[in-house]
């Protein structure tokens, strides 16, 4: 009689821990958070870097390096026969390339949200239709000409400059 007891209470007390288990693997499984739906389907795709000098008073001041990511719908990139890339780096060299009023002094004030909102827009007319969603800078760098090269290359100019 004492077995017959035991044993119940080892099939209620499985049947309980089986049933705990299930339960917290389940629910554990419906609180996963879902992602935006802003960023379903959306791929995120970088572009080469492209070099482009600053002219001013008829001299090159410097060069600005320049490399950007932009969204785009995965299935949309996949049925375009041309990528946005080469648009989007043209219309990068083209709105850097005419920027009036460039402060060498403060570089760091040049309005990059005007800059990839007009690539943006740029480039869905292009495509007359809205095809790049976002674009974003990976990296946007000026490096004054007189700062670049090596001490030895300097000091070459100088001594060329002294004869």
């Amino acid at each position: 009689m004492i077995k017959l007891i035991a044993i119940g209470i080892w099939v209620c007390v499985a049947s309980l821990g089986s049933s705990y288990v299930v339960a917290s693997l389940q629910g554990g499984a419906a609180k996963e958070e879902k992602p935006a739906d802003y960023f379903v389907g959306l791929d995120y795709r970088s572009t080469n870097g492209i070099t482009v000098p600053i002219v001013a008073k008829d001299k090159i001041r410097g060069y600005v390096l320049a490399s950007f990511v932009y969204t785009i719908d995965g299935e949309t990139a996949s049925a375009l026969k041309v990528p946005p890339d080469p648009f989007i780096l043209d219309e990068a060299f083209r709105a850097v390339y005419t920027t009036s009023g460039f402060d060498f002094e403060k570089p760091e004030q040049f309005d990059l949200v005007a800059l990839t909102s007009s690539i943006k827009e740029a480039v869905n007319a292009r495509y007359k239709e809205e095809i790049v969603r976002e674009v974003l800078i990976e990296q946007f760098d000026f490096l004054p000409k007189d700062g670049l090269g090596g001490e030895g290359v300097k000091a070459a100019a100088q001594e060329r400059a002294a004869k």
